[in-house]
């Protein structure tokens, strides 16, 4: 079977600090008709960036940000975001669609 990738999934990892930020961004995208983000442990084998409660507990808050989109938008979105996400070096990736819908 071939897919074809219309949609992407795009996710990015965020410190917290960025959250309205980011959120404000993505809220003024007219092709975007939502998105999704939760709080996530982020562990790393390097610290230095860490507070020391992060080093104690071993991992840091981050909020993850998923967002579904058309493969067209993918340029359009990270020209969007790159005001906030760059500065920072924010990590993210893009993963193919197989299918979406509504129940």
């Amino acid at each position: 079977m071939i897919y074809t990738t219309e949609e992407l999934l795009f996710i990015l990892i965020s410190p917290k600090e960025l959250k309205d930020d980011i959120v404000d961004l993505l809220m003024t995208m007219d092709k975007l008709t939502g998105f999704n983000l939760k709080v996530i442990n982020g562990y790393s084998k390097e610290h230095s960036c860490f507070s020391i409660t992060e080093q104690v507990e071993g991992y840091r808050e981050f909020i993850q940000f998923e967002v579904l989109l058309k493969a067209t938008e993918k340029s359009a979105l990270i020209s969007h975001l790159m005001s906030v996400c760059q500065p920072a070096k924010l990590k993210y990736w893009f993963l193919p669609t197989i299918d979406s819908g509504h129940f």
